[in-house]
C-alpha cells in the first residue's frame, strides 16, 4: 500500500544500525516535521521527534544529503591524515603528535567525540618519548576536554590533573592555566563547587603572574564567569555579582558572543537565586540575541523556559520549551535533544502533568544509546521527582 509519508519512529525501524548511517538519521531529524493532522489532537503536546512525520521526497534528499556529507567527511578525514603520515615519515615526532592533534580537533568539531578521542590517545602514546613535554601536555587535555564532553567526569578529571602536573613541572604557565581551568569545570560539573572554586583561583593566580596577565585577557575573562557560576551555586551572591561585572568589562573590549552569552546566561541564573526575576529574565533574552551555536541556544532556552515558569508564565514556557526543540534539531546533536527533553519533562512536572513522562523517556533512551551518564543520572533524578509528585513512590524510589 502507498503511503504519502511516515513517522521518524517507522523509518527509524527501518533503517540498519550501522555507524555511516548515523548522519542520516540525524539529518531525517532536520527535516521531520510535526504531523499536522494531529495538531489538535491533546497527546501532540507530549509528542517526541520519534512522532514527526517525512515523505518520500524528503528522505530521498536526506540520503542524497547524507551521502554527499559522508564523502566530504571521509575526504577530509584522509586530508588531514596525510600529514601525519608525512611527519612520522620525515622523523618529526613532535610534528607527528601535533598532527594526530589536529586530525583529532576535526573529529571532535564534527561532533564524533569518541573518534576524536581515539586520535589524541594515539598523540598522546606518541609524545610519551619527546623531551618537549608540550605535545603530551596538550593532548592530555585534548583527552580530557572530549571525556567532558562525554560525560566521563572521573576520566576528565584525571586527565586534567595529570595535564597540570606536567605543565607545572615544565614551567608551562599557560599550559597549566589552561588545564587547571578544566580541571574546575570538570569538578563544577560534579557539583564540587569549592574545589573547583580552588582550581579557578589558582589558574587566575597563575594568570596574574604572566606579565599582569595582559596576555591572557580571554582566559582571565573566562575565569571571571567561572568563579561568578561557582558563587552563585554556593550562594554567596554579592561575590558572584562582582565577578560578573569584572568578566563583563574584558567582554566589551574583546568581543565574544560565545562568552558573552555564557556570563549573561550565569548572570541570570544569578538573578533568579536572587529572586530578581525581572532582570533574570532580560539577562536570558540577551544571551538568546546573541550570534551562538543552535545547541547552546537551546539549553540556554530550556533555563529561561523554567525560570518563566516559576514566575507563572506557563504558556510563555511552553513556547520556549518548543523554541528549544527546535534548535536542538537544528543543532543536530543527540546530547542537547536528551537535554531538551530533559527540560520539557521539567515543565510538564512543574505544571503537575504525569504526560511529561514522554519527555523524560525519550531523554533517557537517548543518554544510554549514546552513552551520556551524567545526562541519564540527572534525567533520572529529575524522573523520579516526576513519578513521586504522581503517587509512584516505589517507582520514583528505583
Amino acid at each position: 500500500m502507498s503511503r504519502s509519508e511516515v513517522t521518524l519512529e517507522e523509518l527509524s525501524s527501518l533503517l540498519p544500525d550501522l555507524e555511516e548511517l548515523e548522519l542520516l538519521r540525524l539529518t531525517l531529524v532536520g527535516s521531520a516535521v510535526p504531523d499536522p493532522g494531529k495538531e489538535w489532537d491533546s497527546s501532540s503536546a507530549y509528542a517526541t521527534i520519534d512522532k514527526r512525520i517525512v515523505t518520500l521526497s524528503q528522505v530521498e534528499r536526506a540520503v542524497n544529503e547524507s551521502e554527499e556529507a559522508l564523502h566530504h567527511y571521509v575526504s577530509s578525514l584522509y586530508r588531514a591524515l596525510r600529514p601525519v603520515v608525512h611527519s612520522f615519515w620525515s622523523g618529526d615526532g613532535a610534528g607527528t603528535v601535533r598532527c594526530l592533534i589536529e586530525l583529532g580537533d576535526f573529529l571532535e568539531q564534527s561532533g564524533l567525540y569518541r573518534k576524536a578521542r581515539h586520535s589524541y590517545e594515539v598523540a598522546f602514546n606518541r609524545s610519551l618519548p619527546l623531551l618537549d613535554k608540550g605535545p603530551q601536555i596538550l593532548a592530555l587535555r585534548r583527552i580530557a576536554r572530549v571525556a567532558l564532553s562525554l560525560g566521563d567526569l572521573q576520566d576528565a578529571l584525571s586527565h586534567y590533573q595529570r595535564s597540570a602536573e606536567l605543565a607545572h613541572d615544565s614551567g608551562d604557565l599557560h599550559g597549566e592555566i589552561v588545564a587547571l581551568t578544566g580541571l574546575g569545570n570538570a569538578l563544577v560539573w560534579q557539583g564540587r563547587w569549592t574545589e573547583a572554586e580552588r582550581r579557578y583561583r589558582e589558574a587566575l593566580a597563575l594568570v596574574d603572574q604572566a606579565n599582569g596577565g595582559e596576555r591572557l585577557l580571554l582566559e582571565r575573562a573566562q575565569l571571571y564567569n567561572n568563579l561568578g557560576n561557582v558563587a552563585t551555586r554556593q550562594m554567596q551572591l554579592e561575590e558572584a555579582d562582582r565577578w560578573f561585572s569584572k568578566a563583563l568589562e574584558i567582554w566589551t573590549a574583546l568581543p565574544s558572543s560565545f562568552d558573552l552569552a555564557v556570563c549573561r546566561h550565569n548572570q541570570a541564573l544569578l538573578r533568579d537565586a536572587q529572586d530578581r526575576h525581572e532582570e533574570a529574565l532580560a539577562f536570558y533574552r540577551q544571551a538568546l540575541d546573541l550570534s551562538i551555536p543552535s545547541g547552546t541556544w537551546a539549553g540556554i532556552a530550556i533555563d529561561f523556559a523554567e525560570s518563566l515558569l516559576r514566575d507563572g508564565h506557563v504558556l510563555q514556557a511552553e513556547e520556549w520549551g518548543r523554541a528549544a526543540e527546535e534548535r536542538a534539531i537544528a543543532a543536530r546533536s543527540p546530547y542537547y535533544l536528551g537535554r531538551m527533553y530533559q527540560g520539557r519533562g521539567n515543565i510538564a512536572r512543574a505544571q503537575g502533568d504525569d504526560g511529561g513522562f514522554t519527555f523524560f523517556e525519550k531523554a533517557l533512551q537517548i543518554a544510554r544509546e549514546k552513552e551520556y551518564p551524567l545526562l541519564e543520572a540527572e534525567t533520572l533524578v529529575d524522573y523520579a521527582l516526576l513519578r513521586n509528585q504522581t503517587g509512584g513512590v516505589e517507582e520514583a524510589q528505583a
